[in-house]
């Protein structure tokens, strides 16, 4: 894949994953607001691999940096960055391969829900907003924790959607690479609406059984 920019990579889910294609081989720079935030974060996912043997670059940068010389974008900020973040980055983004994991969700009592999208989903919003870029969903309901703990493989299906055939191929052949998940193709980008609401599920299927969930689709 080349060299793999992920944006707001300091949170666990952005960071869990940078470390799982680490160690597929892919260098890796971790995107953030603040360097140093950035660069801790990096400091981090060194450690950590370090402890599985994986050696594979993994460095920090401010968001715009980042970008720089990437062959696929991660986008795995809050719902609120799509709208605060990305417009200023757009143009650095034109033409790229964008991988989404934003999932627009609030906390209501003790029930997470989607929050309301004008787009019809965070994905569809992404698009919007970076017209010129190929983006992609996926990976919308792995676990963060799970990402994180290299130490165990992951499991379930993670489902790909994109209005983009060959911008969707690349990652469903980047999710193939990693051990013990199955990529499935989910069709255009619309589909990303469903994704997103299945991981208010999961989410509150865990917090009920104290649990950690993940799907896999039966029949393919």
């Amino acid at each position: 894949m080349g060299r793999i920019a992920i944006l707001g990579g300091t949170g666990p889910e952005g960071l869990g994953l940078g470390m799982r294609l680490a160690l597929l081989g892919e260098e890796v720079v971790i995107g953030s607001r603040r360097l140093e935030r950035a660069e801790a974060a990096a400091q981090e996912a060194r450690e950590r691999l370090a402890t599985v043997g994986c050696r594979t670059p993994v460095s920090g940068a401010e968001n715009a940096a980042a970008i720089d010389g990437a062959d696929l974008v991660v986008v795995s900020f809050p719902y609120s960055g799509v709208a605060e973040l990305l417009p200023s980055l757009a143009p650095k983004l034109a033409g790229k391969l964008v991988l989404d994991l934003v999932n627009p969700l609030v906390l209501r009592g003790k029930t997470f829900c989607l929050e309301e999208v004008a787009a019809g989903s965070a994905a569809e919003a992404i698009q919007q907003v970076l017209p010129g870029s190929r983006v992609v969903s996926g990976f919308k309901n792995q676990s963060a924790e799970e990402l994180k703990d290299i130490t165990e493989p992951l499991h379930g299906d993670v489902l790909v959607c994109s209005d983009h055939k060959e911008a969707r191929e690349q990652i469903l052949a980047l999710v193939r690479r990693i051990p013990k998940l199955r990529a499935v193709d989910a069709g255009p980008l619309i589909n990303a609406r469903f994704l997103e609401a299945i991981t208010a599920l999961l989410l509150n299927l865990n917090r009920r059984h104290k649990a950690v969930t993940s799907i896999q689709i039966l029949g393919l």
